[in-house]
Protein backbone atom coordinates (compact mmCIF):
# COMPACT_ATOMS: atom_id res chain seq x y z
CA UNK A 1 0.00 0.00 0.00
CA UNK A 2 1.24 3.48 -0.84
CA UNK A 3 1.38 6.01 1.95
CA UNK A 4 1.85 9.75 1.80
CA UNK A 5 5.45 10.86 2.39
CA UNK A 6 5.93 14.22 4.12
CA UNK A 7 9.05 16.28 4.68
CA UNK A 8 8.15 17.25 8.23
CA UNK A 9 8.69 20.95 8.92
CA UNK A 10 5.48 22.50 10.21
CA UNK A 11 4.67 22.61 13.95
CA UNK A 12 1.75 20.21 13.40
CA UNK A 13 3.89 17.70 11.50
CA UNK A 14 6.64 17.85 14.13
CA UNK A 15 4.00 17.40 16.83
CA UNK A 16 2.98 14.17 15.08
CA UNK A 17 6.64 13.08 15.02
CA UNK A 18 7.05 13.75 18.74
CA UNK A 19 3.85 11.88 19.56
CA UNK A 20 4.93 8.79 17.62
CA UNK A 21 8.43 8.81 19.11
CA UNK A 22 7.07 9.21 22.62
CA UNK A 23 5.09 5.98 22.26
CA UNK A 24 8.42 4.18 21.80
CA UNK A 25 10.22 5.96 24.61
CA UNK A 26 12.16 8.20 22.21
CA UNK A 27 12.68 11.95 22.33
CA UNK A 28 12.73 14.29 19.36
CA UNK A 29 16.09 16.06 18.94
CA UNK A 30 15.38 19.39 17.32
CA UNK A 31 18.88 19.91 15.88
CA UNK A 32 18.30 17.34 13.11
CA UNK A 33 18.62 18.41 9.46
CA UNK A 34 15.82 16.39 7.91
CA UNK A 35 12.76 14.53 9.19
CA UNK A 36 10.27 12.53 7.17
CA UNK A 37 6.92 11.00 8.05
CA UNK A 38 4.67 8.44 6.40
CA UNK A 39 0.96 9.15 6.70
CA UNK A 40 -2.03 6.91 6.30
CA UNK A 41 -4.61 9.59 5.68
CA UNK A 42 -4.06 12.09 8.50
CA UNK A 43 -2.40 9.55 10.80
CA UNK A 44 1.42 9.44 10.97
CA UNK A 45 2.49 5.79 10.92
CA UNK A 46 6.27 6.03 10.59
CA UNK A 47 9.07 8.57 10.92
CA UNK A 48 12.84 8.94 10.77
CA UNK A 49 15.41 11.74 10.86
CA UNK A 50 18.93 12.64 9.77
CA UNK A 51 21.46 14.74 11.68
CA UNK A 52 24.36 15.39 9.32
CA UNK A 53 25.56 11.80 8.64
CA UNK A 54 23.56 10.13 11.41
CA UNK A 55 20.20 8.42 10.93
CA UNK A 56 18.11 8.42 14.09
CA UNK A 57 14.64 8.51 15.64
CA UNK A 58 13.09 5.82 13.44
CA UNK A 59 9.72 4.64 14.68
CA UNK A 60 6.85 2.69 13.10
CA UNK A 61 3.31 2.45 14.45
CA UNK A 62 2.74 -1.01 15.96
CA UNK A 63 -0.27 -1.67 13.73
CA UNK A 64 1.87 -1.19 10.61
CA UNK A 65 5.01 -3.07 11.61
CA UNK A 66 4.41 -5.96 9.26
CA UNK A 67 4.59 -3.77 6.16
CA UNK A 68 8.38 -3.29 5.95
CA UNK A 69 8.08 0.42 6.71
CA UNK A 70 11.39 0.47 8.61
CA UNK A 71 13.12 -0.44 5.36
CA UNK A 72 11.09 2.20 3.52
CA UNK A 73 12.06 4.96 5.96
CA UNK A 74 15.69 3.82 6.03
CA UNK A 75 15.92 3.71 2.24
CA UNK A 76 14.52 7.23 1.91
CA UNK A 77 16.96 8.61 4.50
CA UNK A 78 19.94 6.88 2.89
CA UNK A 79 18.90 8.33 -0.47
CA UNK A 80 18.72 11.76 1.17
CA UNK A 81 22.29 11.34 2.42
CA UNK A 82 23.47 10.11 -0.97
CA UNK A 83 21.91 13.15 -2.64
CA UNK A 84 24.05 15.30 -0.32
CA UNK A 85 27.16 13.31 -1.28
CA UNK A 86 27.38 11.49 2.08
CA UNK A 87 28.36 7.84 1.76
CA UNK A 88 29.60 7.06 5.27
CA UNK A 89 26.83 7.16 7.82
CA UNK A 90 25.74 5.95 11.23
CA UNK A 91 22.45 4.83 12.75
CA UNK A 92 21.14 5.25 16.29
CA UNK A 93 18.49 2.99 17.70
CA UNK A 94 17.42 1.46 21.00
CA UNK A 95 18.21 -2.03 22.30
CA UNK A 96 14.54 -2.97 21.81
CA UNK A 97 14.69 -1.94 18.13
CA UNK A 98 18.13 -3.43 17.45
CA UNK A 99 16.74 -6.63 15.82
CA UNK A 100 14.96 -4.55 13.14
CA UNK A 101 18.33 -3.43 11.74
CA UNK A 102 20.41 -6.60 11.94
CA UNK A 103 19.25 -7.61 8.47
CA UNK A 104 20.54 -4.41 6.88
CA UNK A 105 24.14 -3.81 5.73
CA UNK A 106 25.26 -2.35 9.06
CA UNK A 107 27.94 -3.21 11.57
CA UNK A 108 27.43 -2.78 15.28
CA UNK A 109 29.81 -0.18 16.72
CA UNK A 110 28.75 -0.26 20.36
CA UNK A 111 25.71 -0.53 22.59
CA UNK A 112 24.76 0.48 26.11
CA UNK A 113 21.65 -0.23 28.13
CA UNK A 114 19.84 2.58 26.30
CA UNK A 115 21.58 3.24 22.94
CA UNK A 116 22.76 1.14 20.02
CA UNK A 117 25.09 2.63 17.40
CA UNK A 118 25.48 1.03 13.98
CA UNK A 119 27.60 2.14 11.04
CA UNK A 120 27.29 1.19 7.39
CA UNK A 121 29.81 -1.31 6.06
CA UNK A 122 32.27 1.24 4.69
CA UNK A 123 35.54 2.26 6.31
CA UNK A 124 34.44 0.81 9.65
CA UNK A 125 35.83 1.75 13.04
CA UNK A 126 38.45 -0.99 13.31
CA UNK A 127 39.81 -0.14 9.86
CA UNK A 128 40.01 3.59 10.59
CA UNK A 129 41.64 3.23 14.00
CA UNK A 130 44.04 0.49 12.94
CA UNK A 131 45.20 2.69 10.06
CA UNK A 132 45.87 5.59 12.45
CA UNK A 133 47.65 3.37 14.97
CA UNK A 134 49.86 1.73 12.35
CA UNK A 135 50.93 5.15 10.99
CA UNK A 136 52.53 5.99 14.35
CA UNK A 137 56.25 5.22 14.89
CA UNK A 138 57.02 1.85 16.53
CA UNK A 139 56.87 2.21 20.29
CA UNK A 140 57.16 0.44 23.63
CA UNK A 141 56.43 2.12 26.95
CA UNK A 142 53.62 3.89 28.73
CA UNK A 143 51.02 5.66 26.60
CA UNK A 144 48.86 8.45 27.93
CA UNK A 145 45.89 9.80 25.99
CA UNK A 146 44.04 13.09 25.89
CA UNK A 147 40.82 14.07 24.12
CA UNK A 148 40.52 17.82 23.63
CA UNK A 149 38.52 20.35 21.67
CA UNK A 150 40.88 23.33 22.23
CA UNK A 151 38.51 26.04 21.06
CA UNK A 152 41.12 27.63 21.14
CA UNK A 153 44.08 26.02 22.92
CA UNK A 154 44.86 27.76 26.22
CA UNK A 155 47.56 27.50 28.86
CA UNK A 156 45.06 25.37 30.77
CA UNK A 157 45.12 22.84 27.95
CA UNK A 158 48.89 23.09 27.70
CA UNK A 159 49.25 22.44 31.45
CA UNK A 160 47.27 19.20 31.09
CA UNK A 161 49.25 18.13 28.01
CA UNK A 162 52.59 18.81 29.70
CA UNK A 163 51.48 16.93 32.82
CA UNK A 164 50.57 13.92 30.71
CA UNK A 165 53.82 14.21 28.74
CA UNK A 166 55.93 14.13 31.92
CA UNK A 167 54.15 11.04 33.21
CA UNK A 168 54.06 9.12 29.90
CA UNK A 169 56.59 7.87 27.38
CA UNK A 170 54.16 8.68 24.59
CA UNK A 171 51.11 10.97 24.50
CA UNK A 172 48.31 10.61 21.98
CA UNK A 173 46.27 13.79 21.77
CA UNK A 174 42.99 13.21 19.96
CA UNK A 175 41.67 16.59 18.81
CA UNK A 176 37.90 16.78 18.35
CA UNK A 177 37.43 16.73 14.59
CA UNK A 178 33.76 17.65 14.37
CA UNK A 179 33.58 21.22 13.09
CA UNK A 180 30.93 22.56 15.45
CA UNK A 181 33.14 24.98 17.35
CA UNK A 182 33.80 28.67 16.85
CA UNK A 183 37.42 28.06 15.85
CA UNK A 184 37.48 25.68 12.84
CA UNK A 185 39.18 22.31 13.18
CA UNK A 186 42.12 22.98 10.80
CA UNK A 187 43.02 26.12 12.75
CA UNK A 188 42.64 24.38 16.10
CA UNK A 189 44.88 21.57 14.83
CA UNK A 190 47.61 23.95 13.68
CA UNK A 191 47.52 25.95 16.92
CA UNK A 192 47.81 22.84 19.09
CA UNK A 193 50.59 21.48 16.91
CA UNK A 194 52.58 24.70 17.30
CA UNK A 195 51.82 25.05 21.01
CA UNK A 196 53.10 21.50 21.69
CA UNK A 197 56.12 21.61 19.37
CA UNK A 198 58.43 21.56 22.40
CA UNK A 199 57.04 18.18 23.48
CA UNK A 200 58.61 15.48 21.26
CA UNK A 201 56.59 12.64 22.78
CA UNK A 202 53.20 14.21 21.92
CA UNK A 203 51.42 12.97 18.79
CA UNK A 204 48.46 14.98 17.56
CA UNK A 205 45.71 12.89 15.95
CA UNK A 206 42.20 13.53 14.61
CA UNK A 207 39.54 12.26 16.96
CA UNK A 208 37.77 10.43 14.09
CA UNK A 209 33.95 10.16 14.07
CA UNK A 210 34.16 7.93 17.14
CA UNK A 211 35.07 10.41 19.91
CA UNK A 212 32.88 13.38 20.87
CA UNK A 213 31.22 13.58 17.48
CA UNK A 214 27.71 13.80 16.11
CA UNK A 215 27.72 10.02 15.84
CA UNK A 216 28.77 9.32 19.45
CA UNK A 217 27.88 12.41 21.49
CA UNK A 218 25.67 14.80 19.49
CA UNK A 219 24.39 16.72 22.50
CA UNK A 220 27.95 17.72 23.48
CA UNK A 221 27.80 20.54 20.96
CA UNK A 222 24.57 21.86 22.48
CA UNK A 223 26.15 22.06 25.94
CA UNK A 224 22.89 20.91 27.51
CA UNK A 225 22.98 18.33 30.29
CA UNK A 226 20.04 15.94 29.93
CA UNK A 227 19.18 12.26 30.20
CA UNK A 228 20.11 11.94 26.52
CA UNK A 229 23.49 13.56 27.19
CA UNK A 230 24.22 11.12 30.00
CA UNK A 231 23.35 8.20 27.73
CA UNK A 232 25.59 9.54 24.94
CA UNK A 233 28.45 9.96 27.45
CA UNK A 234 28.28 6.26 28.27
CA UNK A 235 28.34 5.43 24.56
CA UNK A 236 31.24 7.78 23.77
CA UNK A 237 33.43 6.62 26.64
CA UNK A 238 32.45 2.99 26.10
CA UNK A 239 33.71 3.22 22.52
CA UNK A 240 36.97 4.77 23.71
CA UNK A 241 37.42 1.99 26.26
CA UNK A 242 36.48 -0.83 23.87
CA UNK A 243 38.38 0.30 20.76
CA UNK A 244 40.86 3.12 21.36
CA UNK A 245 42.57 1.84 24.47
CA UNK A 246 43.50 -1.61 23.11
CA UNK A 247 44.20 -0.58 19.51
CA UNK A 248 46.48 2.31 20.54
CA UNK A 249 47.81 0.46 23.62
CA UNK A 250 46.70 3.32 25.89
CA UNK A 251 47.49 2.91 29.59
CA UNK A 252 45.89 6.05 31.00
CA UNK A 253 43.51 8.77 29.86
CA UNK A 254 44.20 12.21 31.32
CA UNK A 255 41.60 14.87 32.02
CA UNK A 256 41.33 18.10 34.00
CA UNK A 257 38.73 18.34 36.73
CA UNK A 258 35.72 20.56 36.11
CA UNK A 259 33.77 21.60 39.21
CA UNK A 260 31.75 24.36 37.50
CA UNK A 261 30.51 23.21 34.08
CA UNK A 262 27.76 20.56 34.63
CA UNK A 263 28.25 18.87 31.24
CA UNK A 264 32.02 18.41 31.59
CA UNK A 265 31.68 17.39 35.25
CA UNK A 266 29.16 14.70 34.33
CA UNK A 267 31.41 13.49 31.48
CA UNK A 268 34.35 13.21 33.90
CA UNK A 269 32.22 11.30 36.40
CA UNK A 270 31.13 8.89 33.67
CA UNK A 271 34.76 8.37 32.69
CA UNK A 272 35.63 7.55 36.29
CA UNK A 273 32.88 4.95 36.40
CA UNK A 274 33.94 3.26 33.16
CA UNK A 275 37.73 3.68 33.09
CA UNK A 276 38.30 3.49 36.87
CA UNK A 277 42.05 3.54 37.65
CA UNK A 278 42.90 4.10 33.99
CA UNK A 279 41.69 7.69 34.34
CA UNK A 280 44.00 10.37 35.73
CA UNK A 281 42.28 13.60 36.77
CA UNK A 282 44.39 16.65 37.56
CA UNK A 283 43.37 20.06 38.96
CA UNK A 284 42.63 22.82 36.48
CA UNK A 285 45.29 25.48 36.00
CA UNK A 286 44.10 28.69 37.63
CA UNK A 287 45.12 32.32 37.69
CA UNK A 288 43.83 34.71 40.32
CA UNK A 289 41.53 31.97 41.63
CA UNK A 290 39.84 31.45 38.26
CA UNK A 291 40.32 28.37 36.09
CA UNK A 292 41.80 29.12 32.68
CA UNK A 293 39.17 28.00 30.18
CA UNK A 294 38.59 28.34 26.45
CA UNK A 295 35.21 29.97 27.12
CA UNK A 296 36.92 32.70 29.15
CA UNK A 297 39.48 33.26 26.39
CA UNK A 298 36.71 33.42 23.75
CA UNK A 299 34.85 36.04 25.80
CA UNK A 300 37.99 38.14 26.12
CA UNK A 301 38.75 37.78 22.42
CA UNK A 302 35.23 38.84 21.49
CA UNK A 303 35.62 41.93 23.69
CA UNK A 304 39.13 42.49 22.28
CA UNK A 305 40.68 42.40 25.73
CA UNK A 306 43.94 41.11 24.33
CA UNK A 307 46.14 42.35 27.20
CA UNK A 308 44.03 40.31 29.63
CA UNK A 309 43.98 37.12 27.55
CA UNK A 310 47.67 37.17 26.54
CA UNK A 311 48.91 35.48 29.77
CA UNK A 312 46.17 32.81 29.43
CA UNK A 313 47.20 31.34 26.08
CA UNK A 314 50.27 30.02 24.25
CA UNK A 315 52.02 32.43 21.88
CA UNK A 316 50.56 30.62 18.86
CA UNK A 317 47.02 31.23 20.09
CA UNK A 318 47.68 34.85 20.96
CA UNK A 319 49.16 35.60 17.55
CA UNK A 320 46.15 34.01 15.89
CA UNK A 321 43.59 35.85 18.02
CA UNK A 322 45.06 39.26 17.25
CA UNK A 323 45.46 38.47 13.54
CA UNK A 324 42.98 39.61 10.91
CA UNK A 325 41.73 36.03 10.52
CA UNK A 326 41.32 35.57 14.25
CA UNK A 327 39.50 38.86 14.71
CA UNK A 328 37.13 38.01 11.86
CA UNK A 329 35.96 34.85 13.65
CA UNK A 330 34.92 36.80 16.72
CA UNK A 331 33.45 39.69 14.74
CA UNK A 332 31.10 37.42 12.79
Amino acid sequence: MMYRVVDCKTPLELKDVRALLTRFGLSFESQVDHTIGLYDGRHMIATGSVDHNVIKMIAVDEQYQGENLTADILSRLINHLAHKGITKHFLFTTPASKPFFTGFPYQLVFETDTIVLFENNMDVITDQLTGLAQALPPFTGRTGALVMNCNPVTNGHLHLIETCARASDRVLLFLVETDASLVPYPIRFDLVKEATSHLPNVYLLPSTPYIISRSTFPTYFLKELSDASLAYMQLDIGIFDHYFMPLFKIDKRYVADEPHDPMTHAYNQTMQTILKDRLVMIPRLETGGQAISASWVRMLAKNRQYDVLKPLVPDATYRFLISKEGRSIFDA
